[in-house]
């Protein structure tokens, strides 16, 4: 059973007082609480996207309700930067773990060349049992239970059924090395797909979060549900706190739909 549109604005600030009752009583989420008392200021102008949940059921809406206070929360522009900028860091430290595992695992081969070749010895570790039991001195689980049995493994089998220290480290720098950078979520690949930053990074979240409820078993959604170019025009200008010059309309998100259907 749907609810009139002109029911909607009522009905969908209970459904966020509500979340926001909840997580101020639990202490959880506070920037969900920042961006729902926010909300709770822009009826008017968050209207027409109000009305048109109005063919969703309650369950539906307050799913809907819940995606886009937090994909504003954890997905907007500034928020979005913010993953770049660690996408790109990511990327630079597995070129550098690659290059320092390399030398690393030279200087191991060196080492051992040297104790083997000359009446030296630095009595540092051999064997990656050792290693393991070293590193893990502070872990009261592998103390509990792997360290006895790994052990014996140890003294069973001796140091040729084990790998060679350089090996494993030169195994570390190859795995950096071809390491595919990917986000762990459609909102965070959506929201950082082009290369520089822009409000269309967060329609594109959103879009993306109408998808993924679209695509919630359970949830029910149409697949033919959206949100027009309108009022989705609404929900930038109004969550993103645009300027009177920022300002985006209906035929800024349809170009934008068109590009991104273009790319897929």
């Amino acid at each position: 059973m749907t609810i009139t549109r002109e029911d909607m604005t009522e009905e969908c600030e209970a459904i966020l007082i509500a979340s926001r009752n909840y997580n101020i009583e639990n202490s959880i989420w506070p920037t969900d609480v920042t961006t729902i008392n926010y909300l709770l200021t822009q009826s008017a102008a968050m209207k027409s996207v109000y009305d048109e949940l109005s063919v969703l059921s309650a369950q539906q809406r307050a799913q809907f309700l819940d995606q886009l206070v937090g994909t504003l929360s954890f997905w907007s522009p500034e928020n979005a930067i913010e993953m770049r900028a660690a996408r790109n860091r990511l990327i630079d430290v597995n070129k550098r773990i690659g290059v320092l595992a390399k030398d690393l695992a030279d200087l191991l081969e060196e080492r051992s060349a040297i104790e083997n070749q000359h009446p030296f010895n630095s009595n540092t570790h051999y064997h990656i049992v050792n290693i393991i039991k070293e590193a893990s001195r502070e872990n009261y689980h592998f103390r509990s239970f792997l360290a006895e049995p790994l052990q014996a493994l140890a003294g069973q089998f001796d140091l040729k059924y084990w790998p060679y220290l350089p090996a494993v480290i030169k195994e570390i720098g190859d795995d950096a090395d071809a390491a595919e950078i990917y986000a762990t979520d459609p909102r965070t690949e959506a929201a950082t797909s082009s290369n520089r930053s822009s409000k269309a990074d967060f329609v594109r979240a959103v879009l993306s979060m109408i998808d993924e409820l679209k695509d919630t078993p359970g949830l029910d959604f149409s697949q033919d549900f959206r949100i027009s170019d309108s009022a989705m025009a609404d929900i930038v200008n109004t969550c993103l706190k645009l300027s009177a010059e920022e300002l985006v309309d209906g035929a800024y998100v349809k170009n934008l739909r068109h590009r991104e259907k273009r790319l897929m």
